[in-house]
Order: C-alpha cells, then sequence, then structure tokens
C-alpha cells in the first residue's frame, strides 16, 4: 500500500471554519464530484448505500434560513443561537441523511456510515484547500425541516456540512490528551 504523508498532516492539521465565517470561493463542480465520489467510499456493512447527499446553493440556502424561524418548535434561545451562528456567505451546503429501512445491517451501523460520509466529506474539502463546519443542531432533528427539506421523517439527517474559503484562519482548539482516552486492553 502506498504511503501518504500529505494525508497524515492534512489530518493533524484539519481544522473547522464557523459556518458563518466561509466565504466564496467553494468547489468547483469537478471539486464537488470528486468530494461526492470521495463521500461515498466508506463503510458501509451489507453494501446498503443507506445515505443520502442533498445539495444546497447559496439561494437555496438563503430560502432555508429564511424558513427555519416558522418551522422552529421550541424554546427561542435555541433559535436565537442558531440565527447568530447561521451560515450567511458559504457558498455551498451539504445535507447529509441516512434512511435505514433495511434489517440486513444494525441501525446504528447504516447511520454510523452517514457519518463517515461526512468525515470523508469534510476530508476531501479540506484536501482541495476549503473549509467547512458540520453542524447538527435543532434543525437537524425537526420533522419540520425534514419536510421542508424532502426528507422523510423517519430518517435521520446526520449532517449541514456548510464549505467555502477561509475568511480567517481558524484559531486551534485543545485536542484531548491521548493518555486521558486511550488504553491499552488486557483481558
Amino acid at each position: 500500500m502506498k504511503r501518504s504523508p500529505e494525508t497524515i498532516e492534512l489530518l493533524l492539521t484539519r481544522r473547522s471554519q464557523l459556518a458563518a465565517k466561509l466565504v466564496p470561493p467553494g468547489p468547483t463542480e469537478e471539486e464537488l464530484d470528486t468530494i461526492l465520489r470521495c463521500a461515498t467510499r466508506v463503510p458501509d456493512h451489507k453494501g446498503l448505500s443507506p445515505w443520502r447527499i442533498q445539495i444546497a446553493d447559496r439561494a437555496t440556502q438563503d430560502k432555508l434560513h429564511a424558513k427555519l424561524p416558522e418551522l422552529h418548535e421550541g424554546d427561542p434561545a435555541s433559535l436565537e443561537k442558531t440565527n447568530s451562528k447561521q451560515a450567511k456567505t458559504a457558498p455551498l451546503l451539504l445535507i447529509v441523511s441516512s434512511r435505514t429501512p433495511s434489517t440486513k445491517a444494525p441501525r446504528s451501523e447504516q447511520i454510523l456510515s452517514g457519518a463517515t460520509v461526512c468525515q470523508n466529506i469534510i476530508i476531501a474539502a479540506n484536501a482541495f484547500g476549503y473549509r467547512n463546519q458540520w453542524l447538527s443542531e435543532w434543525f437537524a432533528y425537526s420533522d419540520k425541516v425534514k419536510t421542508y427539506l424532502g426528507v422523510p421523517t423517519d430518517e435521520e439527517i446526520i449532517g449541514f456540512i456548510y464549505i467555502g474559503s477561509e475568511s480567517e484562519i481558524p484559531k486551534e482548539r485543545p485536542r484531548p490528551d491521548l493518555t486521558d482516552i486511550v488504553s491499552k486492553l488486557e483481558l
């Protein structure tokens, strides 16, 4: 197998950019096609392809963000928090959902496969030099939002992944010390 130190470096230095701070340009059509092909190269128990990806350009995002207050149920503070974080400039949004009708693989494995789709999108976009943020706030769990997006309510929205260019260098955040989270299993 071929070694790829560039991939290791990308993984060690990858950093999310707040969605509200993403700016044009975003991926070209060719780059997006490659990102989406990378997205589907994931573990997929029983080969079910239990995920779907919707592409939202800037105009579609504006319509979605304008509709969110009407679709919101619950605590007004969560809506205000969302409004303050909304991506007002990200050129691209990918919405990843997972359908789990099959009993050939556990539901959790099908959803986790969708999560790896999100991770591959993030890594591929970073490899092209773009920044991104994966969000899953209240609107990922709202049946009203799902219906508005054409996602069946029995499916899970796994992530809203905003992609664009950085408007500023993202700040590094503390990472866990491996000694705090890794242990050797001894039976």
